[in-house]
């Protein structure tokens, strides 16, 4: 039971990984693309989007000059979702952007990634780091997990495609067969999908996109599917339709996306870093899945191990990438985050975290 709901997490993981860099690049170049009065808007949401960042990362000032001066930068993408009231960062994504080498690397840190936090004896999955230290917290340990700076991050909002695909009015697919599937609130069959042509709502384009047991082709038929979602909604974006459902695109960005780029930094970027989005290459950690006892909820959890050789190749090609000289540190001292809330971490024999297990309540995917 356990193994089915971690297969069934690790498609799901992947399909967020592709909405999130897919909505990273088209914030970039839909801001690039456009000018006048929509140019201006878009850099005024994006604006918005960056109230609610933690005011410890709001001033991003000092990247200004490098970013014109077109040096490499980091982003680290945290995929959110929503379950009983527990947000927590389903995703971890790091980006490495480099103009020079117009490239971009993507490092996807599983979730069951097995941590211990910062200057505690107590061991938890990665993605418990942001429901305990929020996103200044898990930037910090990111930071010291790769051994490089992050410039920026971004969150997403699992809702996220739902809104968008909405908000550009549906988008096209040509099913390759019929079927029904669950919907986003896990209601059995809600959504139904014809075979051949037809234009879906956000709830639909979802259902389409994560649908598997049913295709005969399995993870193929799904990736092909997920690809064809996102290539829609990228042309619809890019469109001059997406001027007509401007207002609507917007709102699905201010709502769901939170960043600390402002929206000068993304102009920069959209204008001269977007040729970098035609060479993107993922780098896996690579690693070993194994069940282990945590003493804090009295269970055997199901963690993935990464290979230390793995992470030490990873740190070394991150750290190229962003043309970072080997024999500094990547980390300057005195950084705010994480730092000032370990006195608040948990001990082992007091106050616990809540059981992962109660928070993980995904059914497998039809």
């Amino acid at each position: 039971m356990r193994s089915q709901k971690h297969v069934k997490r690790q498609k799901r993981n992947k399909w967020i990984k592709r909405i999130l860099f897919t909505i990273l690049v088209l914030v970039f170049f839909v801001t690039g693309t456009v000018v006048g009065y929509y140019g201006s808007e878009i850099i005024r949401v994006l604006s918005d989007v960056s109230e609610n960042t933690p005011e410890e990362l709001q001033d991003t000032s000092e990247q200004d000059a490098r970013l014109e001066e077109l040096h490499p930068f980091s982003v680290l993408l945290l995929g959110l979702d929503d379950a009983d009231g527990t947000r927590r960062s389903d995703t971890l994504i790091v980006a490495t952007i480099n103009p020079n080498e117009e490239s971009v690397k993507l490092v996807s840190i599983p979730r069951d990634t097995m941590i211990t936090l910062p200057d505690s004896d107590r061991s938890e999955k990665i993605n418990a780091l942001y429901t305990i230290y929020g996103v200044s917290g898990t930037i910090d340990y990111v930071e010291e997990y790769l051994d490089i700076p992050i410039s920026y991050y971004a969150t997403l909002n699992f809702e996220g495609l739902v809104d968008l695909v909405d908000a550009v009015g549906g988008i096209t697919v040509d099913s390759p067969l019929a079927f029904t599937v669950q919907d986003s609130d896990e209601n059995s069959d809600a959504i139904e999908i014809e075979e051949g042509l037809q234009t879906v709502d956000g709830e639909h384009a979802l259902g389409y996109a994560r649908m598997r047991k049913q295709d005969p082709r399995g993870d193929w038929g799904r990736q092909e599917r997920q690809q064809e979602v996102i290539q829609t909604l990228a042309e619809k974006l890019m469109s001059l339709d997406s001027f007509v459902n401007f207002a609507p695109i917007m709102d699905a960005v201010r709502e769901n996306l939170q960043t600390n780029l402002s929206g000068q930094q993304i102009w920069t970027i959209a204008n001269n870093y977007t040729e970098a989005a035609n060479d993107v290459e993922s780098l896996e950690i690579q690693g070993e899945a194994d069940y282990v006892y945590f003493p804090s909820y009295d269970l055997d959890l199901y963690v993935w191990l990464p290979f230390d050789e793995s992470i030490e190749e990873i740190q070394s090609t991150l750290r190229e990438h962003l043309e970072l000289d080997p024999s500094t540190d990547s980390i300057d001292e005195g950084e705010v985050g994480i730092d000032e809330e370990l006195e608040n971490i948990p001990s082992e024999s007091g106050d616990s975290f809540s059981n992962p297990l109660e928070e993980e309540q995904y059914e497998e995917t039809e």
